[in-house]
């Protein structure tokens, strides 16, 4: 497409150069009649010239808007030949026929070379080479390492001409992402940022690039990064999973446990919800036992539907703002899921500060806490908080609603 403007406006520019040359040449021609001759020759070389442009927008050599440019201006310029053709002394005052051709073949010569250096000028030669550089999100580090060091390549190159191009500094950082130049990718990102503005796309792969270049660390830049990602989407497992691994290691497994469970609430790929299963496992583990601890098997009758979700509540008896409430995708059903001060909903109102309260069980087709048509439930005793004792379990048997129930 590009190329093609550029050819329809270097054909614009040559009518408006060429017109007068062919203008003038008509007028060298012996026993011109202007007011017979001359004008029907004039009226042919206007037809024969829209003829072609005919030709070259069906071709797609011409760009349409480009095409009414052109058309405009012969019609304009045949308008201006008839005003002036009857001017006295207009034929003798043309210039001699053999000298109008020279600057005809020299304008022909000289305009494409001029439109060929505006375009290197000013224009963007190696946008062609750049089709396609999105592609880098989709390649794979180790079956496409060869194309994605390529694109790197023609990448760095072209922020090096264009270093305003942000959208070339964004696919620049995920190719040596991929490729585990994470220091420079979080460079790449860093740039990128600063061009295009605040962007969640960039900041989770920038969020990545720093972690790993910070050898699995959150430090400042990567915590204010994680921040930012957080406050737009609160329960994004990545970050929350960088956060949970940063307080294992810290020895913090309480604060471990709260952002394992906060990730698994979203609907996640089979490896991921198993890989953060297992973390927050090991992280219960080894944390101080909290009391109360209510753990709560959960499993439902056939015909749960799977892209529903599943809601496990303590509330005060017969309703009222929960204490505690965690979430699953339905489709890890059966599971177990533990309830304390850990899944509080507030630290100023942890379970462990409820003398009493009940469980409630939902399966949600509206994927909402709050109670719904068709929605599948189960509700435990009224549980007393110091007959507990340190721990206890309950078993969650889902059911359908009963018909007009």
């Amino acid at each position: 497409m590009l190329w093609i403007t550029t050819g329809g406006l270097l054909a614009l520019a040559l009518a408006f150069a060429l017109w007068p040359f062919l203008r003038a040449s008509r007028a060298q021609v012996p026993g011109d009649d202007v007011t017979g001759d001359r004008r029907a020759a004039m009226r042919a070389l206007y037809r024969d010239r829209v003829a072609e442009i005919e030709r070259e927008t069906g071709a797609g050599q011409l760009d349409p808007e480009i095409r009414q440019e052109v058309e405009a201006e012969l019609g304009a310029n045949l308008l201006d030949e008839f005003r002036h053709a009857d001017e006295p002394g207009a034929a003798a005052a043309a210039p001699p026929a053999r000298g109008l051709r020279g600057a005809l073949w020299a304008t022909l010569g000289v305009l494409p070379l001029l439109a060929v250096v505006i375009y290197l000028t000013v224009g963007e030669p190696d946008a062609v080479d750049l089709a396609g550089a999105s592609e880098v999100v989709r390649l794979d580090p180790q079956a496409d390492r060869t194309e994605l060091e390529r694109w790197r390549d023609r990448l760095t190159e072209r922020v090096a001409r264009h270093p305003d191009d942000g959208q070339s500094w964004y696919l620049l950082g995920v190719a040596r992402l991929q490729l585990g130049r994470f220091a420079p990718a979080a460079e790449a990102f860093a740039t990128a940022s600063a061009r295009i503005g605040t962007d969640p796309g960039i900041d989770i792969y920038w969020l990545q690039a720093r972690y790993l270049a910070d050898g699995g660390t959150l430090g400042p830049e990567a915590r204010a990064i994680a921040a930012r990602v957080l406050a737009s989407r609160p329960n994004h497992p990545l970050v929350l999973e960088m956060y949970a691994i940063d307080a294992f290691r810290a020895g913090d497994y309480r604060e471990a446990a709260a952002h394992l469970n906060q990730a698994l609430s979203n609907d996640l790929s089979d490896t991921q919800a198993e890989a953060l299963l297992a973390g927050l496992a090991q992280a219960r583990s080894r944390m101080t036992p909290l009391s109360p601890s209510v753990t709560v098997s959960v499993a439902a009758a056939a015909g749960a539907p799977p892209q529903a979700t599943v809601f496990v509540i303590a509330r005060p008896p017969g309703g009222g703002m929960p204490y505690a409430v965690v979430r699953r995708p339905a489709r890890l059903l059966p599971l177990d899921v533990t309830l304390d001060d850990t899944v509080s909903m507030s630290p100023a109102r942890p379970l462990s500060g409820a003398e009493a309260f009940e469980v409630v069980v939902r399966l949600s087709r509206s994927g909402t806490a709050a109670p719904a048509p068709g929605d599948w439930e189960w509700r435990s005793d009224v549980l007393r908080t110091g007959e507990l004792g340190s721990a206890a379990e309950l078993d969650a048997r889902l059911r359908p609603p009963a018909v007009g129930g």
